[in-house]
């Protein structure tokens, strides 16, 4: 919540401006990882009916290229009202506290918000993140899908700045007739005068040292975003994003598909391979470094030790399907037994 009488009480309208200028600041770009936008569409489908969009925290690093990495989210509640905005400050810092205990290397950098750009409320929880952590990046997203497909999710960074010119001008003014009023009584109007006049001096030195111009106005200025997945999540956006899925694979039916996957990517290699070594294809370069790499990657074993540790480990795969099949079977007798015994 903005504190009472301080510049923050300023309607929410008056604090936010646009800077279009491309690039300038410390955070360059932001690379944002699909939990964060499941988290996102998740938390806007649970919230309340009474609100329009949803706020959350985000979680990750910031990279020595000046890029932010968006790894985690969680949404934090709030509420909206009259230009002013609530914020439960001790939900968001035990949430911060818990995930930093399960993975120290993430930290807060910055918050997200639904919607299609930044609104004139962003400027206030923006200016309460920036005391969370340097540099904070807001991230929106357009949960109706209703625009292009460039401008779905966005990326923001803001910085706070004083119009200052005029109002430290009248502020300067004040106090300094504040201060050279009582003298100006007792000495007489000359001496009030030079003694306001040193007063007034001596009010500027200390309110230039002490005191800064308040912040007016918040500066957003889009950056770069992109989505960027790990070999985990890759596997799974695809899973979901495939239209012919309705149903989660089993791990037998999974592992037979992958390997025969593998199966048709060796035979592609070997029919390229061959038929640059026939003539046929010109070479590239590029291509033979990546299965160079690949093959160095590949531990020396024969056909016959490939094929026991192959075998051992479809062993386990089924022991442990079937252990799990045995629990399932016996959680279920248990509850049967249990609820007979209830009837009787």
């Amino acid at each position: 919540r903005p504190p009472p009488g301080g510049p923050s009480r300023r309607r929410a309208a008056d604090m936010v401006a646009f800077l279009p200028v491309m690039g300038v600041g410390q955070v360059a770009s932001a690379k944002v990882h699909p939990v964060v936008v499941f988290n996102i569409c998740d938390s806007f489908i649970r919230r309340q009916e009474t609100q329009s969009r949803v706020i959350g925290t985000l979680l990750g690093s910031v990279n020595p290229d000046g890029s932010v990495d968006v790894r985690n989210s969680y949404a934090v509640p709030h509420n909206e009202q009259n230009g002013q905005v609530f914020v439960d400050v001790e939900f968001h810092r035990a949430m911060a506290e818990l995930h930093g205990k399960v993975n120290p290397t993430e930290r807060v950098i910055g918050w997200y918000s639904t919607g299609d750009g930044v609104v004139p409320t962003d400027a206030l929880i923006h200016e309460f993140y920036a005391h969370e952590c340097a540099s904070p990046v807001h991230v929106t997203l357009d949960v109706g899908f209703g625009g292009t497909e460039g401008t779905l999710m966005r990326a923001w960074t803001g910085k706070s700045v004083a119009i200052g010119a005029a109002d430290a001008a009248d502020a300067k003014a004040a106090a300094a007739a504040a201060v050279a009023a009582p003298r100006g009584e007792e000495e007489g109007s000359n001496a009030g005068s030079r003694g306001g006049s040193e007063a007034a001096k001596r009010a500027d030195g200390a309110s230039a040292k002490t005191t800064a111009p308040p912040p007016a106005a918040t500066h957003f200025q889009e950056i770069s975003v992109t989505n960027v997945f790990d070999a985990a999540e890759r596997v799974g956006v695809s899973l979901l994003a495939n239209e012919a899925t309705d149903k989660v694979p089993s791990e037998k039916a999974g592992l037979e598909k992958t390997v025969r996957k593998l199966s048709a990517m060796l035979d592609k290699t070997a029919a390229y391979v061959a038929s640059v070594v026939d003539g046929k294809t010109e070479p590239n370069a590029e291509i033979g470094r990546f299965l160079a790499d690949a093959l160095a990657s590949v531990p020396r074993l024969t056909q016959e030790q490939f094929e026991k540790v192959f075998g051992d480990a479809i062993q386990d795969v089924l022991l442990v399907m079937y252990l799990s099949n045995v629990t399932k079977m016996q959680l279920m007798l248990a509850e049967k037994l249990q609820t007979a015994s209830l009837l009787v």
